[in-house]
């Protein structure tokens, strides 16, 4: 018998009956679902797995928080727990019959530690070798699923071993340092204080934003604007220097602009740019535009995308690359938009096309950038519809041709005082068309050189510099990216978890809470390296060499535990400092 491992039921459910051809049966054990079918002649069952199966843990007599037990768990061998006895007690009654294992999780990091954990439970039940295959797909339609089974790989040990290794790095780190600051701080029970080595950089990166913003020292400056008239048609113009920094040369300027009966156009300059299209999306693009677009955080984005891929209207979204690979069959895609009624004028455009020049971005020997690989059927959310829409019409806009901008800037004498008018035209909308530009057009009526214009108003406007605003979503994740904090799979569930623990608030821009602020302080002033990226951005290099087999899991899991005894000493020889500084108030 073969044994097919999906990573959950819509998945499990998809595939088996691309597989079978419709020919499956359902069955249940316990509730839980499961698929029986033929595969090139012999017998098959799926079983979705729901995530993983099994997790690792601290001994359960070091579930007592105290400080005594700290040092222990980080000596302590962790665990392994089955986190879903049902799916377990399935694959162990399945082992005995099995002679072909065939992975069909995620083709990720964390996939493939969900499928081989699942696998060596099969191997242990069944008390013998069992042979085991990957089957790796980016997208779960007909071609892809059968063009995987068709080209079954070997399972990619260093890949899970690196997943592996992550997690044990992050319980580790989580439940040492949680625990410490928590009792160190009598946060104790529901008011515990969390602290991770990826989601404190990130807080800390919100909280140095919040300061530059409070501690930003306004400086003042002036600016001139004219109103002018041609005929029937008003615009404005701003004196050609920009800013101006001495209130007395703002005022004579003012003065000498304002005692003036017209103004006299001297010279025009006339300029025609390409807008240059946008890449293709990765994950990290990906959440930023759902968060400046849609409105979406990270957290919901990202489960939208992996709703629509379960339901095979989308490829695989988590991935690092934005250009697309040379197998991917774009004008089939095309093709297939072209049916949906919004699309379709764009994708007939396209498909009059003979060969297709996509943009591109960052290359990543990874899935291929997020795109449509099919067209909604059945009913999706609203939420659901307008993450697809937004993908869909990134797709066509990597294809189309660039925009082009007609920008026309006049300079403009009044009474001798310099000032410019700029026009900004789309002339070719290309690409822009299908997807949103940042581009804002600017009408003024056509000037020549030497009209004469009449003066409507001139204003003195005085002004003040402003701070750096704070981050969206979207924004901190590109900054996380940029900095090694996490992985395309983890940033957002990072921030969910931040908002959570009540460190953050705010929906469009994002502000540390007070209790995100003094925990930060409080780390920055007795254990720095926690909240700095280095440290955990080096430790992402490290799994990474384990992915690529060129370091040892348990090496890096090792190094990993001496940096944090490091911290941990150094916190724990401030204790009394510690709690001094956090006001030791027990909640």
């Amino acid at each position: 018998m073969i044994l097919i491992l999906a990573e959950k039921p819509i998945a499990g459910r998809r595939i088996a009956k691309i597989l079978s051809g419709g020919k499956m049966a359902q069955k249940t054990y316990r509730k839980h679902p499961y698929w029986e079918f033929t595969l090139n002649g012999q017998p098959a069952v799926l079983v979705p797995l729901k995530g993983h199966v099994v997790d690792v843990d601290f001994p359960p007599e070091l579930n007592r928080w105290d400080l005594k037990t700290i040092h222990e768990l980080l000596e302590a061998d962790l665990q392994r727990r089955t986190t879903n006895p049902t799916i377990v007690n399935l694959l162990k009654k399945l082992a005995p019959s099995v002679d072909l294992v065939i992975i069909a999780t995620d083709a990720d990091r964390e996939g493939e530690a969900i499928g081989l954990e699942a696998y060596e439970i099969v191997r242990e039940a069944a008390g013998r070798d069992i042979p085991v295959k990957r089957a790796y797909f980016s997208a779960l339609t007909e071609e892809e699923i059968r063009r995987a089974f068709e080209n079954l790989r070997e399972p990619d040990y260093n890949l899970a071993a690196s997943a592996f290794a992550r997690r044990e790095v992050d319980l580790l780190w989580g439940a040492v340092l949680t625990r410490a600051v928590s009792l160190l701080t009598d946060r104790r029970g529901k008011d515990f204080l969390s602290v991770g080595r990826v989601q404190t950089p990130t807080l800390a990166l919100v909280v140095e934003r919040e300061r530059e913003i409070r501690n930003f020292v306004p400086i003042p400056y002036w600016t001139i604007l004219a109103r002018l008239k041609k005929g029937s048609g008003e615009f404005s113009a701003e004196y050609a220097e920009g800013k101006i920094w001495q209130e007395p040369m703002a005022q004579m300027l003012y003065r000498t602009a304002a005692g003036a009966k017209e103004a006299v156009v001297q010279r025009i300059e006339r300029r025609s740019d390409k807008i240059p299209r946008p890449v293709p999306f990765d994950t990290t693009t990906f959440l930023k535009e759902a968060n400046a677009q849609l409105g979406l955080s990270a957290a919901e984005a990202l489960s939208v995308a992996e709703s629509l891929y379960m339901k095979g209207l989308i490829s695989y979204p988590r991935t690092d690359n934005q250009t697309y690979p040379p197998s991917l069959n774009l004008r089939k895609i095309v093709s297939m938009l072209s049916k949906v009624p919004e699309y379709k004028p764009y994708a007939e455009e396209l498909l009059q096309q003979d060969v297709f020049r996509p943009s591109s971005g960052r290359k990543a020997e990874d899935h291929p950038p997020i795109h449509p690989v099919g067209i909604p059927k059945g009913k999706l959310s609203e939420k659901e519809r307008k993450v697809y829409d937004l993908i869909a019409r990134r797709f066509l806009a990597t294809l189309m041709a660039p925009g082009t901008l007609q920008r026309n800037r006049a300079y403009i004498n009044i009474n001798g005082v310099p000032f410019v008018a700029e026009s900004r035209v789309i002339t070719q909308k290309g690409w822009t068309a299908v997807y949103p530009a940042s581009v804002r057009e600017v009408i003024i009526p056509e000037l020549v050189e030497g009209d004469r214009l009449g003066i409507v108003r001139i204003q003195l406007l005085a002004k003040k510099t402003q701070p750096p605003s704070r981050y969206t979503q979207g924004e901190l994740i590109k900054r996380m990216e940029a900095l090694g904090l996490g992985t395309k799979s983890t940033r957002a569930e990072i921030l969910a978890k931040l908002f959570s623990r009540k460190y953050l608030s705010g929906k469009r821009r994002i502000k540390p809470t007070e209790l995100g602020e003094q925990l930060v302080d409080l780390l920055r002033r007795f254990a720095p390296d926690i909240v700095t990226a280095d440290m955990t951005a080096k430790l992402e290099q490290e799994l990474e060499a384990v992915a690529k087999g060129e370091k040892d899991r348990g090496a890096v899991v090792q190094e990993s535990k001496t940096v944090l005894e490091r911290v941990l000493k150094e916190l724990l020889e401030r204790g009394d400092e510690v709690r001094g500084a956090f006001g030791g108030a027990s909640s």
